[in-house]
């Protein structure tokens, strides 16, 4: 059930974004508590519409764990070089296929003296399958290849 409802938010994120143009591809790393630090690409498919697909890997107990996500993006409002967005997607933790959905608020700054180069900090809700509800936390740079 979770794979389609991970399914369905970025498909009618594609859907709506894919009618406009403007689109911005990110590549670079993403942090998040309570997960690690991994890689992120973003992709704004329209000024206001973006899709984000995230994959962690660590290692606790000698053992290799991981978690994919995958997040439609709307931008709510946008300054110069900084943005605030609206972040809604789910996660997959495995080996042990366990399920974690979040919802989260962020502010993407672009760097005045490398505008290619987003910084973003999130916050917001998070709820895993095993541990319940709990507040999410991350940071993450993006090197964005139109600008």
């Amino acid at each position: 059930m979770w794979r389609l409802v991970i399914v369905g938010i970025l498909l009618a994120v594609a859907i709506v974004g894919g009618a406009a143009g403007s689109p911005g591809l990110g590549v670079g790393m993403q942090f998040t508590i309570p997960t690690v630090f991994g890689v992120s690409i973003r992709y704004w498919t329209t000024d206001t519409l973006g899709l984000e697909g995230t994959a962690f890997l660590f290692s606790a107990d000698e053992n290799l764990w991981g978690v994919a996500g995958a997040r439609g993006l709307v931008r709510l409002a946008q300054a110069d070089l900084t943005g605030l967005y609206l972040a809604l997607g789910g996660a997959y933790y495995f080996p042990e296929r366990v399920p974690a959905a979040s919802l989260c608020g962020g502010i993407d700054l672009a760097l005045p003296f490398a505008r290619s180069l987003s910084v973003n900090v999130e916050f917001g809700f998070l709820w895993h399958r095993d541990a319940g509800f709990g507040m999410a936390f991350g940071t993450g740079i993006h090197f964005y290849f139109d600008r």
